[in-house]
């Protein structure tokens, strides 16, 4: 008996699958959690005034930190933390469904499925979850939360721009760049207006011109007419502009920024294809295939360097397929080995190489009492299948009535076997995240964002292995041994 069914057998609770309820919760949690964080990154790129800003990006990352508290308080109320192992075997129980174990054996497979629509909706989420937090990390580090001391109080007191004349220059230094046009830099006194006492006042800027300049020339600068003394900036509506309106970075850098994100959505829209696909594989028709076969329990599918966890089919004429789906031992219970089930599968995509498939088919295991799997087929073995199956609207032809059917997803229940750790690790990124929003500068904010990159790295790694930390543990000490 694996340690799942050990951990299943050994209390009662475990072998109760788990209801609707911390579904539900989790998939409530998640979604207001990411609409959260997604918000952030719009809020830091267009929003103008810095308070009003930081304020609204600041309540965005404390509903995202209620959201976490609410995981925990969740999860605490359910009786603490569950191994995903246990949860993975329940999900094969039928004792709290409707028409559950004991239900009656038909001749055929079912037209319809429980669709996979929440399996390919959270794996989307969850990449684009981690696309954005990486973006809007790096967006906060390299943007200014704020004007620059000097730039506001001049623009508290009314800024202007305005070119003015050269009184003296000096450190003039042209620059030639292997790219682009040469440029000077120097150091330029500038006449600003008469004091108060009459007196012309002056300030000293660094202008950056395409001319050499020189004494009696002019130069754009920033300044305040009103309150000459608080000196000035060099610059003009172009260079200056979008920084006095409190943007926190440029337009080429705001550029880079949403190219980023747009890659990552579609990347992510690219994994999600290449994973699940689109289709929700729920009613099946002409161009669908079924078997009737015999599960011989967890096994991994190699080929060439690449493995994945699977369960292994063999069909009457000992035709053997390798459903791919991310079970191992404990994952299942010890009595499905040996159980009959139909699997079904597109007999177009993949099996044909097209539909961008990624040499992989839609599949589903349906069994007997009820469940249904649904998982992937190498196209090989689709094609080797093809020859043995027959079309589902053929063998489910002998079917009476539609049976109630549940799904296998144990992954929707990831609010009760989420570890401790991940969340302490989402607190530290929501900290760091808002601590970038503060005026912090230079080598510190650096050091902020490696340590919410760090943190967020932290909780990816700790989601995506939360369902295989024995399994890992194998693998570790026997240097990529089979685990199972």
């Amino acid at each position: 008996m694996s340690s799942a069914d050990q951990a299943a057998t050994g209390a009662a609770p475990a072998l109760q699958r788990v209801g609707a309820a911390p579904r539900r919760a989790g998939a409530w949690l998640g979604a207001l959690g990411l609409a959260a964080l997604a918000a952030v990154l719009p809020l830091w790129l267009f929003r103008s005034d810095p308070e009003q800003r930081r304020t609204a990006i600041l309540v965005a990352l404390g509903c995202a930190l209620v959201c976490v508290g609410g995981i925990a308080a969740f999860q605490r109320a359910a009786g603490g933390r569950r191994p995903y192992a246990a949860i993975s075997v329940a999900e094969f129980s039928g004792a709290t469904e409707a028409g559950g174990p004991g239900i009656a054996e038909t001749d055929g497979p079912p037209r319809v499925l429980p669709s996979r629509r929440g399996m390919q909706g959270r794996s989307l989420a969850w990449y684009l979850g981690v696309c954005t937090v990486l973006v809007t990390l790096f967006a906060l580090v390299i943007g200014a939360p704020q004007r620059p001391e000097r730039m506001q109080r001049i623009a508290d007191a009314g800024a202007e721009f305005a070119a003015l004349p050269i009184v003296k220059v000096s450190d003039v230094r042209l620059h030639d760049p292997s790219k682009g046009h040469d440029y000077y830099t120097s150091t330029a006194v500038v006449r600003l207006a008469p004091g108060a006492g009459g007196e012309p006042v002056t300030a000293t800027v660094h202008p950056v011109t395409p001319d050499r300049p020189h004494t009696g020339g002019k130069v754009s600068v920033l300044y305040a007419p009103t309150r000459p003394g608080l000196g000035a900036l060099a610059g003009d509506q172009r260079s200056l502009g979008e920084a006095l309106e409190g943007a926190t970075m440029g337009t080429g850098r705001v550029w880079i920024v949403g190219i980023a994100w747009a890659a990552g959505i579609v990347l992510s829209v690219i994994g999600i294809s290449l994973r699940h696909g689109f289709r929700s594989f729920s009613r099946l028709g002409h161009a669908d295939m079924a078997v009737r076969g015999k599960c011989l329990g967890p096994d991994l599918w190699r080929r060439d360097s690449a493995e994945e966890h699977c369960l292994k089919v063999v069909t009457a004429s000992s035709r053997t397929a390798h459903f791919l789906a991310g079970v191992t031992a404990e994952h299942v219970p010890d009595s499905l080995k040996g159980r009959h089930l139909w699997l079904c599968w597109d007999a177009r995509r993949g099996a044909e190489g097209g539909r961008f498939s990624g040499g992989g088919t839609p599949a589903a295991l349906v069994s007997g009492d009820g469940w249904v799997m649904h998982g992937t087929l190498k196209a090989d073995d689709a094609q080797m299948m093809a020859t043995e199956g027959v079309p589902v609207e053929k063998a489910a032809m002998g079917n009476g009535e539609p049976r109630a059917l549940r799904l296998w997803d144990p992954h929707s229940a990831w609010l009760l076997y989420v570890p401790p750790s991940a969340l302490v690790n989402a607190t530290a990124l929501i900290g760091c995240a808002a601590l970038l929003t503060l005026d912090i500068t230079g080598i510190w904010r650096w050091a902020t964002g490696f340590a919410g990159l760090v943190a967020g790295l932290a909780l990816a790694h700790l989601a995506m292995n939360a369902p295989y930390p024995s399994v890992l543990r194998a693998a570790m000490s026997s240097n990529g041994a089979d685990p199972a």
